[in-house]
């Protein structure tokens, strides 16, 4: 073998190293400029928090809880599209957070209005006694007749 041919080969396993080592660079750029996976995660856990703020009934509560809920849930998703992973994340946690503060706040009105009945009723069946009360009273003396 003469020195040409293996020049020639050193050139080519050189060459078939380099593209290879390349080839991992793009690859590795590639996978590493994709989403995380938590913020996929993430966007799912606060699309569902949504759902539930809603089924909870922030919606017809008119929460403006709620709504900030769905304008940052929107802007993550704009974020996303424009590969501004971090960005998407933040809003995507904050969107979350609201929505499960629209759904606690809507618990907690329903319950309010809830022990309001029950404090009505309680003052009815009070007031009801009372009377029931005064007439037994009335009737059981003897000069009342």
């Amino acid at each position: 073998m003469n020195t040409l041919t293996i020049t020639k080969r050193a050139i080519a396993n050189h060459l078939v190293q380099v593209t290879a080592c390349a080839f991992g660079v793009i690859l590795f750029v590639g996978c590493a400029s994709g989403p995380p996976p938590a913020l996929k995660s993430q966007l799912t856990g606060t699309d569902t928090s949504i759902a539930q703020a809603e089924q909870s009934g922030a919606a017809q509560g008119a929460l403006p809880e709620l709504q900030s809920a769905k304008d940052k849930r929107a802007k993550a998703q704009d974020a996303y599209g424009d590969k501004k992973w971090d960005l998407s994340m933040q809003l995507a946690q904050e969107a979350q957070v609201d929505a499960q503060y629209a759904a606690s706040k809507s618990q907690a009105n329903k319950a309010e209005k809830s022990a309001d009945e029950v404090d009505r009723a309680t003052e009815r069946l009070r007031d009801e006694t009372e009377r029931n009360l005064a007439k037994d009273r009335a009737e059981a003396r003897p000069d009342a007749r």
